[in-house]
């Protein structure tokens, strides 16, 4: 009988114990809008590292993607912002955002700081040069920006020639801005 009293005392101040350390986990979940804490031990550096190669691949699809995760991050969605990535932008630094004829290359070079910014509070600079991923992140900045290029209206005010002429001087910036970022980002 002495033996299943201290066994129940043991369980009893196991479940308070328990019980302590669920109540703050439950008050932050609560909280509007935050990422609850338990969502983002979870991920380690390999699954974030995994996803954000998932989003910067020189790929439609992989282009698609952060743009879901983008909106998915902008809605404070738990699915994307347990990873913690960092979305700041200053879109195209110096150079401009919005070209003639409608190009706009804002979401591209978001995506282009997305890739950097992250790989490098990841994993540094050198490994990120090391390892490809700043190459890649590059390519898929070009891949971006010639998309960009390729906006026509579907009530296009401009004649064909004139057209022809903007998206060939869009194609001609959007290399320009990737041999800048290849050759110094």
């Amino acid at each position: 009988m002495t033996k299943l009293r201290t066994t129940l005392s043991g369980i009893v101040l196991s479940g308070t114990v328990f019980a302590i350390g669920v109540t703050p986990a439950l008050a932050d979940s609560a909280s509007g809008g935050a990422v609850p804490t338990s969502a983002t031990a979870s991920v380690t550096k390999a699954q974030k590292l995994s996803k954000l190669k998932n989003l910067t691949e020189d790929s439609y699809a992989s282009q698609g993607r952060w743009l879901d995760a983008m909106n998915q991050h902008m809605a404070h969605k738990p699915s994307i912002e347990k990873y913690k990535f960092n979305w700041k932008t200053d879109y195209c630094t110096s150079s401009p955002d919005t070209l003639p004829g409608g190009y706009n290359f804002k979401m591209g070079c978001w995506r282009h700081d997305f890739g950097y910014r992250n790989y490098k509070g990841l994993i540094g600079n050198y490994y990120f040069k090391k390892n490809g991923h700043k190459k890649r992140v590059d390519k898929a900045l070009l891949r971006d920006l010639y998309t960009a290029c390729d906006y026509k209206p579907w009530a296009d005010p401009l004649p064909p020639s004139e057209r022809k002429r903007l998206k060939a001087a869009c194609r001609k910036t959007a290399k320009t801005y990737y041999d800048a970022v290849s050759a110094a980002g």
